[in-house]
C-alpha cells in the first residue's frame, strides 16, 4: 500500500470515529477540509484529530458551527456525548470523557466562550431558565469548569510580569496587554460570605468583558474573577478542590475544612446571562442574568454546604468599584477598618456608591487614605 492510500484508510478511520462521536454530516465535511490546507502527512492527521477533540479549539468551533444541530442539540453533543458530564451522588459534576476535553490553551476572549453562552441563552429562553430540565441542571454545575479554564490561564500569564505577581496584578496585565477594559460595578455581596456578624468585605468582584453592544455572541461581563482585596488573590473552589486517583474531582463535603469551604462559598462564577452591573444591557437581556445564573438548579452538595455555613451579609456595600478603590482600601490600617466601614454603608444608604476612594475624599476623617489620580499605579488600560 503507498503512502497517499495509507493516509486515505486512515482519514476514513477517524471520519468513522468522529461520525460515532455524535458528529453530523456537515460537521466531518468541515474536518475533511480543514485537511486539504496542507500537504497530507500523518502528523498533520495526528495533530488535527487531537484538535477535533479539544472542545473550544478553532477547529472543533467550525465543526460545531457547520453541524446544522440546534442550540440544545450542541449543548447536549458538547456535555453529554464529548465530555461525558455525569451528576454524580454528591451532585457535583464530573467530566467523565477519556477522548475529549475543553481545550486547556484557549484565552478568556476566545470566541469559545460567548459562543457557548450564546447557545445556552438560546436553548433556554423561558423564564424557567436552567432549572427546565436535566441539560440545564447539568449546564449550571458546568460553568465552575470553564471557570477553571478561566482562572489557570490568567494564573499562567507572564507577559514582563515578576514570578511573585499576584493574581490580580496578572489579570491586569492581560486586560492592558489586549486593550480590554474590566468591570468593577457588579455587586460581589454573594461573593463575600461570612460565618458570623459581617465586619467587611474581603473580597472584590472583577469581570470581563466590562461592555458590549451585540446583540448575539455577546461577551459582556461573563468571566469573572473574585479577588482578595488585601493580597490579590483569586478566591475560588478550584484553590481547595483535591483529585481522586482516577482524575475525577473529591467533592464529598465532609473531605473539606470551613477554610477550605470559604472558597467554595465565595468562589467566581460564569455568566450565562447579561449582569447589569454599571453597564449597558439590551431590554429583552434584562432578565437573563436572573434567569440563567441567579434563578439557580440545586448546587452540589459541597457548594450547598458551604453556603449553608458562610452566609451573605444583610447590611453590604461594595468597596470596590474601581482600581484605586484597592489602592485606597490597602492603606486602611485594621483598627480602623471596621468603624470605616460601618460609616461607608451609612453613606450608601442615601447616597450612590462610588467606591471607598470616593467616600475618603468627602469625608475629613478618613481622606488621609484617599488614593489620588498620581499615585494610580495599578489602574488598567
Amino acid at each position: 500500500m503507498n503512502k497517499n492510500m495509507e493516509l486515505g484508510h486512515r482519514l476514513v478511520k477517524q471520519l468513522d470515529v468522529l461520525a460515532g462521536e455524535g458528529w453530523p454530516g456537515p460537521a466531518c465535511h468541515v474536518y475533511r477540509c480543514n485537511l486539504q490546507r496542507s500537504p497530507r502527512t500523518h502528523r498533520l492527521l495526528n495533530t488535527t484529530f487531537h484538535q477535533a477533540h479539544l472542545v473550544g479549539s478553532p477547529l472543533y468551533m467550525r465543526m460545531l458551527e457547520a453541524s446544522q444541530l440546534t442550540a440544545r442539540q450542541r449543548l447536549s453533543l458538547i456535555l453529554d456525548r464529548h465530555l461525558g458530564a455525569r451528576v454524580e451522588w454528591t451532585g457535583f459534576l464530573q467530566l467523565t470523557s477519556h477522548d475529549y476535553q475543553l481545550d486547556p490553551t484557549i484565552s478568556p476572549l476566545a470566541p469559545f466562550y460567548a459562543e457557548f453562552r450564546q447557545l445556552v441563552r438560546d436553548a433556554y429562553p423561558g423564564t424557567a431558565g436552567l432549572r427546565a430540565d436535566e441539560l440545564g441542571h447539568r449546564l449550571h454545575l458546568f460553568r465552575a469548569y470553564l471557570d477553571h479554564q478561566a482562572i489557570t490561564y490568567v494564573r499562567a500569564y507572564t507577559d514582563g510580569l515578576p514570578d511573585e505577581a499576584c493574581d490580580l496584578d496578572r489579570l491586569y496585565q492581560f486586560a492592558h496587554d489586549h486593550h480590554v477594559a474590566l468591570d468593577f460595578q457588579t455587586a460581589a455581596a454573594y461573593h463575600n460570605r461570612q460565618h458570623g456578624p459581617a465586619v467587611y468585605p474581603r473580597n472584590m468582584k472583577v469581570q470581563l468583558r466590562r461592555n458590549s453592544y451585540a446583540r448575539r455572541v455577546n461577551p459582556a461581563r461573563m468571566i469573572e474573577f473574585i479577588v482578595d482585596i488585601d493580597s490579590g488573590d483569586f478566591v475560588s473552589e478550584w484553590n481547595v478542590y483535591r483529585s481522586q486517583p482516577n482524575g475525577r474531582v473529591d467533592a464529598d463535603p465532609h473531605h473539606y475544612t470551613a477554610a477550605d469551604l470559604y472558597q467554595v462559598a465565595n468562589t467566581e462564577s460564569f455568566n450565562y446571562g447579561i449582569p447589569h452591573g454599571g453597564y449597558f444591557v439590551w431590554p429583552r437581556d434584562r432578565q437573563s442574568h436572573r434567569r440563567l445564573d441567579i434563578d439557580q438548579p440545586t448546587d452540589s452538595r459541597i457548594r450547598a454546604r458551604a453556603k449553608g455555613y458562610w452566609k451573605t451579609p444583610r447590611l453590604y456595600a461594595d468597596l470596590v468599584k474601581g482600581p484605586r478603590d484597592v489602592l485606597a482600601w490597602r492603606l486602611v490600617p485594621a483598627s480602623v477598618r471596621t468603624q470605616l466601614y460601618a460609616a461607608f454603608v451609612h453613606d450608601t444608604q442615601t447616597h450612590r456608591n462610588q467606591g471607598i476612594n470616593y467616600f475618603l475624599l468627602k469625608s475629613p476623617r478618613y481622606r488621609c487614605y484617599h488614593v489620588g489620580r498620581g499615585c494610580d499605579k495599578m489602574r488598567p488600560s
